[in-house]
């Protein structure tokens, strides 16, 4: 009887003992998590992980895919062609406008051509008549100067007959002179003013005209001219092709939003478009999940929720390597929750303990990157 109770005293034990062990060792997990969780608050750390953010790319329009360039878990690089679609359309309205834009040239080549010429017998017309107005002022200068000299002739005369009629006058008074000597001296002088008075009127009316050809001259120097008609003509051609060239520009930006490109670096991890398939405007096709990370999320708790803004400075810690070598790389907070949120459960020290904070991106410094999705420990810096 002894036997058979000690035996069931030890069964009870063995049934409390694996009942209560596990229970205790998961309550002891669950301490342990949440002082750790409280103890990183405490220290200014978070938990977070590397960015993992994959890029889904929908076709922008309804139409047709012409080609896929890439695979299902390909590594594609940044800029990386992916997906091709139908652009028929946009080539052939480009074709026609790049068309149009040659014609409008060759108008341009054909309308200057056809003004240079215009201005050309243009300008050979106004060096004749140039030369015209040179040959008539220089003529007129030379009457001028002919005409002054035969005045200055004619009063040289004149002066000389004056003179010996003055002689010829006072020797007829004391009666050494014939009369008829003295009258043809006088018929001589009064010849000679006529011819002086006829002289100093045409030598006005020769400077008159000297004057009036050289002012001829000298308005027409002053408006001679003439290729100023060129861009009048051509400037509604060439504002015509700038108004194409902008439509062409348009129609390239068209149809280079035809074509998917990648928009990270990373890898193909799900393919939903084939060649010739008929899609609609927003249907997913491709999606590109980062093989790198250079940016880290976080959330702060609720009683840090104060302690960090834009621009602070914060260390990240990863797990450490095989060797053992520590890892901690600097980084800058670049964007910050202006709202207090629940964290996902990932972000939860333990999963069923609640954690309320501020969510927060950390960009690590030029040229460090982490494996997207790695766990991280996020620990701000005092500011100086």
């Amino acid at each position: 009887m002894r036997t058979g109770s000690s035996m069931q005293k030890r069964r009870r034990v063995r049934r409390l003992l694996t009942v209560v062990v596990p229970i205790g060792v998961w309550l002891s997990a669950i301490a342990a998590a949440v002082h750790l969780h409280r103890q990183l608050g405490s220290t200014g750390a978070a938990t977070g992980f590397a960015d993992r953010q994959p890029v889904t790319l929908a076709h922008p329009e309804t139409g047709v895919i012409r080609g896929v360039h890439v695979g299902l878990y390909d590594h594609v690089t940044r800029g990386q062609i992916l997906v091709s679609l139908d652009d028929h359309k946009e080539r052939i309205e480009l074709a026609a406008v790049e068309e149009h834009i040659e014609r409008l040239r060759a108008e341009v080549v054909a309308e200057q051509a056809r003004l240079v010429a215009d201005n050309g017998r243009a300008t050979a017309d106004v060096e004749d008549l140039a030369r015209r107005f040179a040959v008539d002022r220089d003529a007129a200068h030379i009457d001028y100067l002919a005409q002054v000299a035969i005045n200055a002739r004619d009063r040289m005369l004149l002066r000389g007959a004056a003179v010996e009629y003055e002689i010829a006058q006072d020797l007829h008074d004391e009666e050494h002179a014939a009369f008829r000597e003295l009258n043809e001296m006088r018929t001589r002088v009064e010849s000679l003013e006529a011819n002086l008075t006829e002289s100093t009127a045409l030598l006005d009316r020769l400077k008159q005209a000297f004057v009036e050809a050289d002012r001829r001259r000298f308005a027409f120097e002053e408006r001679r001219k003439v290729d100023a008609l060129l861009e009048p003509v051509l400037a509604p051609l060439r504002l015509s092709i700038d108004v194409r060239q902008r439509s062409i520009d348009e129609i390239v930006r068209r149809i280079d939003a035809h074509v998917l490109r990648a928009p990270i670096d990373g890898q193909v991890t799900a393919m939903l478009a084939h060649a010739g398939d008929h899609v609609q405007g927003g249907d997913l096709l491709v999606t590109v999940s980062p093989t790198a990370a250079d940016r880290v999320i976080a959330y702060l708790p609720e009683h840090m929720i104060l302690s960090a803004g834009v621009g602070a400075r914060a260390l990240v810690n990863c797990t450490p390597g095989t060797d053992g070598a520590r890892r901690a790389y600097p980084g800058t907070v670049v964007s910050l929750s202006e709202t207090v949120d629940e964290a996902p459960p990932r972000h939860r020290q333990a999963p069923t303990y609640p954690v309320w904070g501020r969510g927060f991106v950390v960009a690590l410094d030029s040229g460090i990157t982490l494996i997207p999705g790695e766990a991280v420990t996020v620990a701000l810096l005092e500011r100086d």
